[in-house]
């Protein structure tokens, strides 16, 4: 079950009226007033950056910090300048999902003297520091890992598979981790993998559901529909109902494990997907960010990397038999 596996990566669960999302262990120094920005991108409304900032906000309640949240719009520029003034403004540590990755050092820079817990857009190992500039997330590459897995066994008894591929944003480390490790599970099968269409629809179900329109129209013929998060699974099915294409013979898959994803599988609409605990994310983040603040080390964490640079919350399988687990 979804709660019991929770509980197993946070050590104290902490439930706020009108929220109910569970949090992340309780950090060794405390809450103590610390004050946190959280800057992000995406979209306003996105589902699961909002629930990794509900999460974040949660946790630093129950230990006596905050997390005030800033939506960079965007803009690079807005990012950088609302980091720049966290210090003046009274913040003492920074989490951050970064609107270009690759800057990384920029933000760095901006923030001065603040640790800063990286989210969900991963930078640069080489940018990231022991203590002081670290990333929380969930290891991409397993998502991808997961998925092949899946396809494998589905496919078991057959030497070819022609697949209908749709990746998110250009860049998004979501998109390079999920998409590289897929491939390489399903390329090192020994069946004979064809791609027989392939592009970036930025994690969006229109964009989805306009190419699989598109690949249907020029004839493509594909066995599955695998998708770098739900919400193109959901455009991917969407696009198989326009054309009349039964789901029960289409298998879609997807990332994140979203309550559409999860309906959709229980519906026999999609097979599979991959829980990315973002609130669990967002607490880690959090507890990361206050230990920083308050001057401690993260290197003994439970999430901790061998490296001391990472801190990972586990992905977990998604089907039919525990999609409701999910809900």
């Amino acid at each position: 079950m979804r709660k019991k596996i929770l509980s197993l990566i946070l050590l104290v669960t902490v439930c706020i009226s009108g929220c109910g999302l569970s949090s992340s262990k309780g950090s060794s120094s405390g809450g103590g007033g610390v004050k946190i920005l959280f800057t992000y991108s995406q979209e306003e409304g996105n589902a699961f950056r909002d629930t990794l900032a509900e999460g974040a906000q949660e946790y630093a309640e129950s230990v006596g910090a905050v997390v005030e949240c800033d939506y960079a719009e965007n803009s690079l520029e807005k990012q950088i300048e609302s980091i720049k003034s966290a210090q003046s403004n009274g913040y003492d540590a920074i989490m951050c999902i970064a609107e270009d990755a690759s800057t990384a050092r920029q933000l760095e820079a901006a923030a001065g003297d603040l640790p800063i817990i990286f989210c969900n857009n991963a930078p640069d190992d080489a940018t990231l520091k022991e203590d002081k500039y670290i990333y929380c997330a969930s290891d991409e590459g397993v998502a991808g890992q997961l998925q092949a897995e899946y396809i494998l066994n589905m496919f078991s008894s057959k030497d070819e598979i022609n697949v209908l591929l749709l990746k998110g944003i250009d860049g998004h480390s979501a998109t390079v981790g999920r998409t590289k490790t897929l491939k390489e599970g399903l390329n090192a099968s020994g069946k004979k993998i064809n791609y027989v269409f392939e592009d970036f629809a930025d994690f969006d179900t229109d964009t989805a559901r306009q190419y699989v329109n598109f690949a249907v129209s020029k004839g493509i013929k594909f066995d599955i529909i695998v998708c770098n998060n739900d919400a193109m699974a959901r455009g991917a099915i969407q696009a198989c109902q326009d054309n009349n294409i039964n789901l029960s013979d289409m298998p879609i898959l997807g990332v994140d494990a979203t309550q559409d994803g999860c309906e959709a599988i229980l519906a026999g609409e999609m097979v599979f997907t991959v829980y990315q605990p973002a609130a669990p994310q967002g607490a880690e983040a959090a507890k990361a960010a206050i230990e920083l603040a308050n001057g401690g080390s993260i290197s003994d964490f439970e999430s901790i990397s061998s490296d001391k640079l990472h801190l990972w919350v586990p992905f977990e399988s998604v089907d039919a038999s525990n999609a409701k687990d999910y809900l």
